[in-house]
């Protein structure tokens, strides 16, 4: 400035604005209060909206954001001035306030909230979009760098990329923190890579675990009563299924169909003639034919339904076993015909009807006869 570099300047200056004098004071002090050309260094939001394990509805205390600071990082300011905020040594001069860089809480929690559900939805679609899912995911993790929900849809999309390595270390680095370990969503990502990594006991643990931090969590749901089905645990599974089916109305072929194989396998544990093994044998057969008013191409109910007339003898209400077979193989029949079918297996069980056919045939010639 003209006025520290020129002596004489400075003496004219003086001399004839002796009365602004003061003013000057006062902008100098001004200009002390604002960092003396230091400029404050730019604050992340305290805390965030990170969820605290139960759903994208929590969130983690959030902190007061802390002060600006000066750009040295000491967060007071340099020697001899005044803090930001404060006053100064002119007590004419107007109170100077930093600027807050802080997003508000709630606005944050708004912002990341809508990422999420557009991650969410990408994911949920008949064909899951994972690149949108990562990009909105990464998106709330701008905002919110602890927000639990917003990393475990990060590797949910590297899931659905198939990059199961890569997800699976995205989970295991989120799990050092103890927020992730009450996560409904981070143990259902956890138990989708296991599966598809052949690793079906850890998988079954992570969904059970999912559905007790959140028992509302139907994915995960849905997952381990397929493992209960495949283990054969069929008192837990039809309990699983029927809870689905009646608290959340998961009426669809996939869920009637897993319900009413659930149903076949209680049967099992009478014996035949047995009014408990009846009873099973007759939910099953209904949950099945629900199944197919849901969906009547859904071929899995159509294939259970030739299961259930081939395996139960004598069939409840049907005294020739002959008429049973033949049901049995209708239903086999119909299966064929439908979408997906596994001709393989399709093969194997009509090999078993034959057989079963043959043997009967045998039983009655011998009847006959005798």
């Amino acid at each position: 400035m003209a006025i520290q570099g020129d002596p004489m300047a400075t003496s004219r200056v003086i001399k004839t604005m002796t009365l602004r004098f003061g003013a000057l004071l006062c902008a100098f002090a001004i200009a002390a209060a604002c960092g003396g050309g230091k400029k404050a260094g730019k604050t992340t939001p305290g805390g965030g909206t990170g969820s605290d394990g139960q759903s994208m509805t929590d969130k983690d205390p959030v902190g007061d954001g802390g002060g600006t600071g000066g750009a040295d990082g000491d967060g007071g300011g340099s020697a001899g001035l005044p803090t930001p905020g404060g006053g100064t040594t002119d007590p004419t001069s107007p109170a100077v306030v930093a600027p807050n860089h802080d997003i508000d809480p709630a606005q944050a929690k708004t912002q990341v909230d809508a990422h999420l559900t557009i991650a969410k939805k990408a994911l949920s679609q008949p064909t899951p979009d994972p690149e949108v899912a990562l990009r909105e995911a990464r998106a709330a993790l701008a905002i919110d760098a602890a927000n639990v929900d917003a990393a475990a849809f990060v590797a949910f999309a590297y899931y659905h990329k198939r990059l199961y390595d890569t997800a699976e270390l995205v989970l295991d680095d989120l799990f050092k923190r103890e927020a992730a370990k009450q996560n409904a969503n981070v143990y259902y990502v956890y138990g989708l890579v296991y599966d598809a990594t052949n690793r079906p006991d850890r998988a079954q643990l992570a969904y059970r675990k999912a559905v007790e931090i959140n028992p509302n969590h139907t994915s995960a749901l849905v997952n381990l009563g397929v493992h209960q089905l495949k283990n054969s645990q069929y008192t837990e599974a039809q309990a699983t299924f029927e809870r689905l089916t009646q608290q959340f109305n998961r009426n669809d072929a996939i869920t009637l169909t897993s319900l009413g194989s659930a149903y076949r396998g209680r049967s099992a544990d009478y014996p035949p003639g047995a009014g408990e093994r009846a009873k099973f044998v007759q939910t099953a057969e209904a949950s099945y034919k629900r199944a197919l008013q849901a969906n009547a191409s859904y071929g899995p109910a159509y294939y259970n339904l030739g299961l259930l007339y081939l395996d139960t003898d004598p069939y409840p209400g049907i005294a020739d076993p002959m008429q049973r077979l033949t049901a049995a193989k209708a239903f086999f029949e119909q299966y064929k015909n439908m979408p997906g079918v596994d001709i393989k297996l399709y093969d194997s069980r009509m090999k078993d009807v034959d057989k079963a056919i043959k043997r009967v045939q045998k039983q009655q010639k011998k009847k006959k006869t005798s």
